[in-house]
């Protein structure tokens, strides 16, 4: 009579001594069948010998021979552990690429040798790589787990090296197959070092660039960045799980403002692989097929690097579904739906942060901005004075004191412009054979330009008036303004701004009423209204442009009407945050004629307040013409000498 529990111990046993053997022939083919097994575990009738038909994806990474090997002896000790399926052909390995799919044949021939074998593993780089009927066939689709460092221990005792540290072989364990298989066998791995730069080789990311600690500007993005990494070093060093690190972050603000660059050094910062994409590239591949499957790819080869960043530019061209229309809605739709599933869906995205960029955040679908999606929103702004001062020192490797003048006169330059003006000037002292100067700097600019003593006094005024409302409006607020008189021109050719006033918000901003939103109009117009009680007319200084007084007061009025019910009659068309100036236009003609009453009441308000109060406003408006700014106690003190505080 046949022992059959001796039978199974000797089987597993001859099964281990098989496996050192190959280890020893092939470190690579170990590696492999080690990450197989780890992934296929759950495969009960797979580990059984049973009849089954599996398909493990790679992730994105090429199929090497090592794991088409270890694929055959992970499904041929399977099998010999049934007696009765001896006799039968072990296993059938086939690696499907896109070239298969598209042959009329492909599918037919792997339809009829899968009626030859018993156990079929499939290797395919990619899920978009799998066609519909095979995946249909499939008892299952596995993704295949990376080797731990437990492996490459192994491999190393046995190969006789050299045993390494904890933190030389979590490194080792994120790099690619073919480059783990070479580095794990190395004879000599005394040097941290040595390590980290083959693996940082192996990331998407380029290394030549600033990491985040040394990018010039971003002031409040900095702090989140900082706090990312820093949480990535613990999960390294196995103090928290991935789970706790946030699943994605949305870099909002206008063009030029070096989201990708940000994306690209919170990379180089974390030591983390990064994989770029943008909605307009995923869109290039071809059809809506082709489309998708270039999705997949991108998210998949990102799994194969993980943990790593997927960076997505242009992610308001994905659309919201909500505004869809014509002869493409189902198109647009399955796109963000696969997008959705993608970043949250039923495959998970594990050890992958998701950095999405755009210039437009109210156009993209709130479903991919919410809570455990793309959920941290971080607004990378226009730099201020002492930022862009700090953009130009670290462009022209240049501390001199004179930048800071330089960098005050260029208010509204993005970044990008401030980046391409560094170059130039370097470019000039190159002609010349010496380092850069300032005076190179000032050479690169566009021409000065000097406002006429009329300008000057228009804009003067502008700023007063709303100085002067906000102060009459709100007589606990502290206004202050500037402006300058000498300027060069946006590189983009945009009109220059010429004032600026700010002032601490009053009233209740959290639950603002009808009439603070009506106040906060009437301060908006106020610059406008000031220019036709105190230089005749009102100018083109108030709109025009993105920004401008008339953007922000149509967009407020327009959420006022069509999404918080202060109109006429109770409507609601959106969200409030999807209202803008541009959105406000596609609105019903009644809507719009409602809100361009609102935009007219509250100028004609402003006016009078003007009105009331010239004193004031001519001496605000001579304090700035003499003086280039003026504090909020400042104002405070000439408020108490003119204004009269009835509205």
């Amino acid at each position: 009579m046949i022992d059959r529990d001796a039978t199974e111990k000797a089987l597993v046993r001859l099964r281990r001594e098989n496996a050192l053997a190959v280890m020893r022939g092939s470190p690579g083919v170990f590696l492999a069948y080690a990450s197989l097994r780890r992934s296929l575990r759950a495969q009960h009738a797979l580990m059984h010998g049973l009849p089954t038909t599996i398909i493990v994806v790679t992730g994105g990474a090429a199929v090497t021979d090592s794991q088409r090997k270890a694929a055959e002896l992970l499904a041929t000790a399977a099998l010999e552990t049934r007696k009765r399926y001896r006799g039968y052909p072990t296993t059938l390995v086939r690696v499907l690429a896109v070239r298969d799919r598209r042959k009329s044949n492909a599918v037919d021939l792997i339809f009829a040798e899968l009626g030859k074998y018993e156990v079929a593993v499939f290797l395919v780089r990619s899920r978009s790589e799998i066609p519909v009927e095979l995946a249909l066939a499939a008892d299952a689709i596995a993704e295949l787990a990376k080797p731990t460092a437990d492996h490459v221990h192994a491999v190393r005792r046995v190969l006789k090296r050299a045993p390494i540290g904890e933190s030389v072989v979590r490194s080792i364990v994120e790099l690619d197959f073919p480059l783990l298989v070479a580095i794990s066998t190395r004879h000599r791995l005394s040097e941290a070092d040595t390590v980290e730069r083959l693996v940082l080789r192996n990331l998407d990311a380029t290394n030549d660039g600033p990491r985040i600690e040394e990018l010039p500007g971003y002031t409040s993005a900095k702090a989140w960045a900082e706090g990312f990494t820093a949480d990535v070093r613990r999960f390294r060093s196995g103090e928290i799980d991935w789970s706790n690190l946030p699943r994605g972050v949305l870099l909002f603000g206008p063009p030029g403002t070096g989201k990708t660059l940000f994306a690209q050094a919170l990379a180089r910062s974390a030591d983390l692989p990064i994989v770029s994409a943008s909605v307009s590239k995923w869109q290039a591949a071809g059809a809506l097929s082709d489309f998708l499957r270039a999705m997949d790819e991108t998210f998949e080869t990102a799994r194969s690097k993980q943990p790593s960043i997927v960076f997505l530019d242009e992610l308001d061209s994905i659309g919201d579904r909500r505004r869809f229309s014509g002869d493409y809605v189902e198109y647009h739709r399955q796109v963000v739906n696969h997008l959705l599933d993608k970043i949250d869906g039923a495959e998970g995205r594990n050890r992958i942060l998701v950095v999405a960029a755009t210039n437009f955040r109210e156009a993209i679908d709130p479903a991919l901005l919410r809570g455990g999606r793309i959920e941290t929103h971080i607004e990378i702004d226009l730099p201020s004075p002492a930022e862009r001062t700090e953009i130009l020192q670290f462009h022209l490797a240049d501390g001199d004191d004179e930048l800071s003048e330089v960098a005050a006169g260029l208010e509204g330059w993005s970044g990008a412009d401030l980046e391409r003006l560094a170059r130039e000037a370097k470019s000039k002292a190159r002609t010349k054979s010496r380092p850069v100067r300032v005076m190179d700097l000032l050479e690169s600019l566009p021409p000065q330009r000097t406002l006429s003593d009329e300008q000057a006094r228009r804009v003067a005024v502008h700023e007063a008036g709303h100085a002067l409302v906000a102060t009459v409006l709100a007589p606990d607020s502290r206004p202050s303004l500037s402006m300058r008189r000498q300027f060069h021109d946006h590189p983009s050719n945009e009109a220059a701004s010429l004032g600026w006033t700010s002032h601490e918000k009053s009233g209740d901003t959290l639950l603002p009423t009808k009439r603070d939103l009506e106040d906060n109009i009437c301060r908006i117009l106020a610059g406008a209204a000031a220019e036709e009680v105190g230089a005749g007319s009102r100018s083109s200084g108030f709109a025009g442009t993105a920004g401008s007084d008339l953007d922000v007061a149509t967009a407020i009025a327009a959420r006022m009407v069509a999404s918080y019910g202060m109109g006429r009659r109770l409507t609601f068309t959106s969200s409030a945050h999807e209202i803008d100036a541009k959105t406000a236009a596609r609105l019903p003609i009644d809507i719009r004629k409602e809100i361009g009453e609102i935009l007219e009441q509250q100028l004609s308000r402003a006016k009078s307040i003007v009105s009331d109060n010239v004193m004031f406003l001519e001496k605000l408006a001579e304090e700035l013409l003499a003086k280039g700014k003026v504090g909020a106690d400042d104002v405070r003190a000439i408020a108490r000498s003119f204004v009269s505080l009835k509205s």
